[in-house]
């Protein structure tokens, strides 16, 4: 069994309790109620992501970044998610957290942990207040296409790679490596397409890992509990 060299996880839903920084921060900010209608366009396929992505950024222009920044930050990872993020580090497994949110959220959550490489969009700011601009570096596809870039210039094969997310959209990531996990999956065929599913949260990813040889018990802290299976 290939040990991992490189995990790529989503992290809305998956590693943060949130399912979208944007929704929640349209309601910590009261605007989900002018945000609904941008989604509705975008769900029937009226509006683009990155048209979606603009008019959504809209709505927070004239907000202190570092504002967003503590609300993003107030955001619990989900039980389970720190330690499989140590965990990998401690493997000398190569992170990349892939993401259709935006970098206020993922950067620090790779400052914290170590994370080696970051995709996500960029919500763009004027002396420190967002001026309601966002850069769309996530597109229809973005995901595989960074992961299969990535996958190829650290010469790493699927069967080296981990994919872990919770939305349709992660089927690129899943389409990318050899061992996937789906977080409280929200699409049947995530599920489906999963080698495991955790629900209602990560606690027992680590265990899952090690027990089948993808991590060293090393990584795990040197737990003297055999690995549960961790799957539900």
């Amino acid at each position: 069994m290939p040990r991992l060299r490189l995990a790529m996880l989503d992290v809305d839903g998956t590693l943060k309790q949130a399912e979208s920084p944007y929704q929640y921060i349209h309601h910590c900010l009261g605007v989900a109620h002018l945000a609904a209608e941008n989604r509705d366009l975008a769900l029937a396929g009226k509006i683009g992501y990155g048209e979606w992505l603009r008019r959504d950024a809209q709505l927070w222009a004239g907000q202190p970044v570092a504002k967003i920044a503590q609300l993003l930050a107030e955001n619990p990872y989900l039980p389970g998610a720190a330690d499989l993020l140590r965990a990998l580090k401690a493997a000398n497994v190569t992170v990349a957290l892939v993401s259709a949110g935006f970098t206020l959220n993922t950067d620090p959550i790779a400052a914290e942990f170590g994370v080696d490489h970051v995709l996500a969009n960029v919500l763009t700011s004027v002396d420190g207040v967002l001026d309601g601009g966002a850069i769309n570096c996530v597109p229809e596809g973005g995901k595989a296409a960074f992961a299969c870039n990535l996958m190829a210039r650290l010469d790493i094969s699927p069967a080296e790679t981990l994919a872990a997310g919770d939305t349709l959209g992660d089927l690129e990531l899943f389409d990318c490596a050899g061992v996937r996990i789906a977080v409280n999956p929200k699409s049947p065929e995530l599920r489906v397409r999963a080698d495991a599913v955790f629900e209602p949260d990560l606690a027992g990813a680590v265990d899952w890992l090690v027990a089948r040889g993808y991590l060293t018990p090393h990584a795990a802290g040197d737990k003297d509990q055999a690995p549960s299976d961790g799957t539900n």
